[in-house]
């Protein structure tokens, strides 16, 4: 038996010459250096299967591109919180009709407490709900804004002045967030019938990270969406009223990039995966079988329900680097909805015989999410982290072989 003596872990399959398949386990020796650069095609007779299991790459990170401009107000949810590099901050505007008022008049009404109730949507939860941050608006704003400036596509800076750090409360499905009594003390002096509060949550840089998706007041069928509630004392004595939200919407602001390894596939927020394998060189005669992708799907800090991929190859001229689609072959685009981590998929042949031929540069591969453009497109990602490779390919017959 011949023994390959620069790879470990591959196992040499003989095709047999008139119908079976005979499969023989070479055992590695030498190098304990993963790369499968320098397959010794000397020892490797024509006909053989090579399966080549486990591949690392040389490199895998995200990359961020640019921020789509939806108008998040017109989604049903909203998103509290901060993941993978992104805050996502909600804002809201509040109002008080008479009726929620005691005798349809806030003056002379002290604030006692001031909160709002947010109904998660769905169960939807990622981590653990850390603090809030508190923040007025110093801007006018509406629920047609994307708050994306369209000649670069990156967002645009809201201005808004904190005002608390708080910690929120859960119950169930319900978050109880409390707020400074001086929003509603300040508003029914501005307009003691009919006061209006407007205010923006998002996740502390303090805590880990962690995401919420909630009620918006466009959600169809829901009677859930935040409500304002206050502890009103008068005259009277204490009493509680509720205002529903009159205006809703959320932005994403780009903080950081993913940590090195993670690959960030995201809509909205676009991010896409790079990432590259040092293949050996392969006959062009030869066949690329299999090739599958293989990555641990990181569900706490994901937030789709599917996924459109396409991956096409890296080019770099003069140091520019740029991106073209590798073939026409449709494998190159797929829809994944991952629910279990380790997560596989299978991907173009041509692509990477195209790279192990020599016939294309191998600067990598970018894993692409598109998207249907439209204005109320929802924000999805799914973090992926530990890819590794298994090509199986063969080679072509000896020439004489029977």
């Amino acid at each position: 038996m011949r023994s390959l003596k620069t790879v470990p872990e591959i196992k040499l399959m003989k095709l047999s010459a008139i119908s079976a398949l005979v499969c023989m386990l070479v055992s590695a020796c030498g190098t304990t250096d993963p790369s499968p650069v320098g397959i010794d095609l000397v020892d490797l007779a024509g006909g053989d299967v090579v399966e080549l299991a486990e591949l690392r790459p040389s490199e895998a990170r995200s990359r961020f591109r640019e921020i789509f401009p939806s108008v998040l107000g017109q989604t049903e949810e909203l998103l509290i919180g901060r993941m993978n590099g992104v805050r996502y901050v909600s804002l809201f505007e509040m109002a008080f009709d008479p009726a929620d008022l005691p005798g349809g008049n806030g003056s002379g009404q002290a604030v006692d407490s001031l909160f709002v109730e947010l109904k998660i949507l769905g169960n939807i939860k990622r981590g653990n709900l850390g603090r809030v941050i508190v923040s007025l608006p110093a801007e006018t704003c509406s629920e047609s804004r994307s708050f994306v400036d369209t000649t670069d596509f990156a967002e645009i800076s809201f201005n808004q002045v904190e005002i608390a750090d708080v910690v929120p409360a859960l119950v169930d499905s319900t978050v109880r967030i409390p707020l400074p009594v001086d929003l509603l003390a300040d508003a029914i002096g501005m307009n003691p019938t009919n006061p209006v509060v407007a205010f923006s949550l998002t996740g502390s840089g303090l805590d880990e990270d962690y995401l919420i998706a909630v009620s918006a007041r466009d959600t169809v069928g829901s009677t859930n969406a935040a409500e304002l509630v206050a502890y009103l004392s008068g005259p009277d004595g204490q009493q509680v009223s509720r205002a529903k939200t009159t205006m809703d919407t959320y932005f994403a602001e780009r903080l950081a990039n993913p940590e090195p390894g993670e690959i960030l596939l995201q809509t909205g927020v676009f991010s896409a995966g790079v990432i590259r394998f040092d293949l050996p060189s392969i006959p062009e005669s030869a066949t690329v079988n299999i090739v599958e992708l293989t990555m641990d799907f990181d569900i706490d800090r994901s937030f789709l329900t599917s996924l459109r991929l396409r991956f096409e190859r890296l080019i770099v001229v003069d140091g520019d680097t740029t991106f073209s689609v590798a073939s026409g072959n449709p494998v190159n685009e797929q829809i994944i909805n991952p629910t279990s981590s380790p997560f596989v998929m299978t991907l173009d042949q041509l692509l990477f015989h195209g790279w192990m031929t020599g016939t294309n540069e191998n600067h990598g591969l970018i894993i692409n999410p598109i998207f249907d453009i439209v204005l109320d497109l929802r924000y999805e990602w799914g973090l992926f982290t530990n890819p590794r490779l298994r090509i199986v390919y063969s080679l072509p017959p000896s020439i004489g072989a029977s």
